[in-house]
């Protein structure tokens, strides 16, 4: 477990990114006789004059090499994490690790790294990574997603976006008058889910952030409420009663506040398959790998053993948004 902060993540929410060579002849005034020793002196500096420069030749290839290195690491940073190659992504991610947990040594970080193998490659989709996508992101990253985030609690009391489009009599509530608007089919529901069991969990830098996140997410909002994981709206006793009580499949929160109630037992990962970091850009052009007192309380939660255990298994991945 990291040192303890002085401030977490949480405690930002409630207020809302070689030099050439000279060689000299050894001759003498010009009314000495000639030497002959003076000719081979002359041969050897005309050598070693030729050797010099051929050995300075090669140093502008390699300053062009370095250039090209720093272009391609400036390019490769300017690119948002979740659209870069899966290497890259993995680089990124150990290297805030690093700065999150500097007070370790080397070894002791080693053994915290995500294992490779978590690490869900994204690459195939081509969308941008912004919230107007964040739904169709899900259907990509989390398989049979239909059976999986679009099923009902046959108990729940209906949301109120579901509500909205199928009223209490079902989809055929929600056409208008005319029958211009297309039926929906009925969501799916099943007895006994379990609760406070995400499929999904999405970690955003700040309670503002996840706010935005949620509201991206009204598909899956139809069939169960989101679970609202972070200090901006809710205390902790108000958000334990919640998972306690109620199925949800999607829940956003902030590193802190997740930490704290997967450490209380009140959030069950047991059907966990994916950890979304939402690695939104703010103002300052910093994500939530950049910020010194997030990306602690992000591997602290990520370091938990019974994450640390979904990971290493592979029934858990990892993925940037």
């Amino acid at each position: 477990m990291a040192a303890k902060v002085k401030d977490s993540g949480d405690a930002l929410e409630d207020d809302f990114q070689a030099s050439d060579t000279e060689y000299l002849s050894d001759g003498q005034d010009g009314g000495e006789q000639f030497d002959a020793s003076d000719d081979e002196n002359d041969a050897s500096t005309a050598g070693s004059k030729r050797k010099a420069g051929s050995s300075a030749a090669p140093e502008a290839p390699k300053k062009k090499k370095q250039n090209k290195s720093k272009k391609a690491r400036a390019e490769i940073n300017n690119t948002p994490i979740g659209k870069r190659t899966k290497a890259d992504q993995i680089e990124a991610l150990n290297d805030s690790q690093d700065r999150a947990l500097e007070h370790l040594s080397s070894i002791e970080r080693d053994e915290r790294r995500i294992p490779v193998s978590a690490i869900k490659d994204v690459s195939p989709f081509a969308l941008d990574h912004t919230l107007v996508h964040l739904e169709s992101f899900l259907k990509f990253a989390v398989e049979a997603w239909k059976t999986k985030l679009l099923v009902k609690d046959a108990q729940a009391i209906p949301s109120k976006y579901a509500q909205a489009n199928f009223g209490k009599g079902g989809a055929d509530a929600g056409n208008n008058k005319g029958g211009k608007k297309e039926k929906k089919k009925p969501l799916e529901s099943v007895d006994n889910l379990p609760k406070g069991a995400p499929v999904v969990l999405i970690v955003s830098a700040s309670g503002i952030r996840a706010v935005d996140v949620i509201r991206a997410l009204p598909l899956f909002a139809e069939a169960a409420k989101i679970g609202k994981l972070f200090a901006k709206h809710l205390k902790v006793p108000e958000q334990v009663h919640f998972l306690e009580n109620t199925c949800t499949h999607i829940c956003v929160g902030t590193p802190n506040r997740i930490d704290k109630l997967i450490s209380d037992g009140a959030l069950d990962l047991s059907r966990l398959e994916l950890v979304l970091i939402d690695a939104h850009m703010d103002a300052k052009k910093r994500t939530i790998l950049d910020i010194q007192e997030i990306r602690i309380d992000l591997f602290r939660m990520l370091g938990l053993e019974a994450l640390e255990d979904k990971f290493k298994s592979g029934q858990t991945k990892l993925a940037f948004f």
